[in-house]
């Protein structure tokens, strides 16, 4: 399978055709331009100590690469939200969360919000915001200074993290959105859900511009010193370039559509996307650079990274495998046939396991350091996906920042830990 994909995917453009490799930079060049690179992803990705968002990071590769918290965890605080709460945001000593307000016996529908908390106490900055009523979704992420919540049916707002206030808000237009838009080096990135990329000035709300994808889906955007990467499960992923939209890369299975839930995630010098296809579940590596398929693993959740280590999923066994060598160094199991790795942070590897524990595992070993049970674990015959993330009220994950974990939990409950 890998070889076929591989023959479709190097250099692919517009359907299919192969495209031009790059000049290759001088030497001295390539080198100066690659410690500008450095030092510019610096600036644009935001603090290292600090969660972003869903997945952590525009790269949506769940590492914190500055994280201070390390296990055994002690409980900080814990409050009560609501029915659900969204993967937090946690940055600058507070923590962001989306919750639908509303409890589980009303009948009026979901009442999604904002809620601003102090990470050290847990209690509210500000009154809840309301984002939207009876809309299926709300989502978050942070960056150049601001909070960002997109709607199920496509509205997004700017708010002030001090104070809890709207800056801006806007519709994209008919949006079927399962997942927040992404900030990258001043610009917001997000999809429609329905073919459209676009990309918004933070300040305003203003459309910088709008592109059309090879498929409908709801992956989250992400974005790099490279470009803007969309992906649709294993079926196609485009490149645009972050300033006009332009496609740089497209590539797409022939006859071949799927609606493109699962997120994808750039790592280890490429682009991972998941299909989760009964006959093929698997995550598979694609060059960042030609398009390649350099490897692809059986997996049911979507891959995380550290240094020189992808974590993989599959069936409730986690394997830290190496990013040179591709050897498996250890593995983790779960009792309930159901894993994922939610966050990679401080020498750490957080894991959700189907049983409704937070693992926590040491990052060189795989040795159990701490665990926590966030959730009832669940009745024996009870099925337990590894990742739908699509799903639901809100986006689930956990988030990292200054030497504490914050993890939603049962009922609509955000619990903090520190060490």
């Amino acid at each position: 399978m890998a070889t076929a994909l591989a023959a479709m995917a190097v250099g692919a453009g517009q359907g299919g055709a192969a495209a031009p490799a790059p000049a290759p930079e001088p030497v001295a060049a390539a080198a100066a331009a690659k410690a500008k690179a450095k030092v510019k992803a610096k600036a644009s990705t935001g603090p290292a100590n600090a969660t972003l968002g869903y997945r952590a990071n525009a790269r949506q590769d769940s590492f914190v690469p500055g994280a201070t918290a390390a296990p055994p965890f002690t409980k900080a605080w814990s409050v009560d939200l609501g029915s659900a709460v969204s993967a937090p945001v946690a940055v600058g000593g507070k923590v962001f969360v989306v919750v639908n307000a509303a409890e589980e016996e009303e009948s009026d529908g979901p009442r999604m919000e904002l809620v601003g908390l102090d990470a050290a106490t847990g209690k509210r900055l500000w009154p809840q915001r309301l984002i939207t009523d009876n809309d299926p979704k709300a989502t978050l992420a942070h960056g150049g200074g601001l909070l960002y919540t997109q709607t199920g049916r496509g509205v997004v707002t700017a708010w002030d993290p001090a104070t809890g206030e709207q800056r801006w808000t806007r519709s994209i237009g008919s949006g079927s959105c399962e997942y927040p838009p992404t900030w990258y080096d001043g610009t917001l990135y997000t999809q429609d859900g329905r073919g459209t990329a676009l990309a918004l000035r933070p300040s305003d709300g203003a459309e910088l511009w709008r592109a059309p994808l090879v498929d409908w889906g709801w992956s989250p955007v992400v974005v790099d010193d490279r470009g803007v990467w969309f992906g649709f499960d294993n079926s196609s992923y485009q490149l645009l370039d972050r300033h006009t939209g332009r496609e740089m890369r497209r590539y797409d299975v022939p006859d071949r559509t799927e609606l493109g839930g699962n997120p994808i995630a750039r790592g280890a010098g490429a682009l991972w996307l998941r299909s989760d296809d009964l006959h093929d579940e698997r995550t598979v590596a694609y060059d960042q650079s030609t398009g390649a398929v350099l490897r692809s693993f059986p997996a049911d959740a979507t891959p995380a990274f550290g240094p020189g280590r992808v974590y993989v999923a599959y069936r409730g066994v986690v394997k830290a495998i190496s990013t040179t060598t591709y050897e498996t160094a250890w593995s983790y199991s779960s009792p309930r046939q159901a894993a994922t790795v939610r966050l990679v942070a401080g020498g750490y590897v957080y894991v959700r396991d189907g049983n409704g524990k937070l693992v926590v595992l040491n990052e060189r070993t795989g040795a159990v350091v701490w665990s926590y049970r966030l959730w009832t674990e669940p009745h024996p015959t009870e099925y337990v996906p590894a990742e739908n993330d699509w799903r639901g009220w809100v986006n689930p994950g956990i988030a990292t920042a200054g030497g504490r974990v914050f993890a939603p939990a049962e009922n609509g409950v955000l619990i903090a830990f520190e060490d």
